[in-house]
């Protein structure tokens, strides 16, 4: 593990006056049921090894869907083969390549412009960022009527 889950560092606030928590780096049985099954949820990151892209694609898998995954490499051909074989367990699959690396949004970034969210456990359909997490709770009523009516309620 990189990272101390009893530190924390804040800038310009108490760290007892919020839900404040540092970034962890955990390496993880990619075997045990715990990465798998458990959402860290909190700036954390898991890293699994896997041995071929099969194992790969299974083990993406097993979490039963994630809002966001990033595939970090410059092998296209093995990047476009994973998306295509985890797309469905993922609302947002992340690509980094040499080209994309010095400019990411980063991976768990809340992007307002995308309706995305993760199957089942992950996010419901829905990434709730900017706007779009207000929207989404707000009353919406759909007026039919002739034209001279609805041009009244436009004013």
């Amino acid at each position: 593990m990189h990272g101390d889950p009893d530190k924390v560092r804040v800038v310009d606030a108490g760290p007892e006056r919020g839900a404040f928590l540092d970034t962890l780096l955990v390496r993880a049985d990619p075997e045990a049921a715990a990465p798998h099954e458990v959402e860290p949820f909190r700036p954390a990151a898991t890293v699994l090894a896997y041995r071929d892209t099969a194992h790969a694609a299974d083990l993406l898998a097993r979490g039963r869907g994630s809002l966001a995954a990033s595939l970090v490499s410059d092998d296209v051909p093995w990047t476009t083969s994973l998306v295509t074989e985890t797309a469905a367990w993922h609302g947002r699959l992340h690509l980094l390549d040499s080209v994309t690396m010095g400019r990411t949004t980063g991976h768990g970034s809340p992007l307002p412009a995308l309706r995305h969210g993760g199957p089942g456990r992950a996010g419901g359909g829905s990434e709730m960022a900017g706007l779009r997490g207000v929207l989404d709770l707000m009353q919406r009523t759909a007026v039919q009527g002739s034209p001279r009516v609805l041009d009244a309620l436009g004013t």
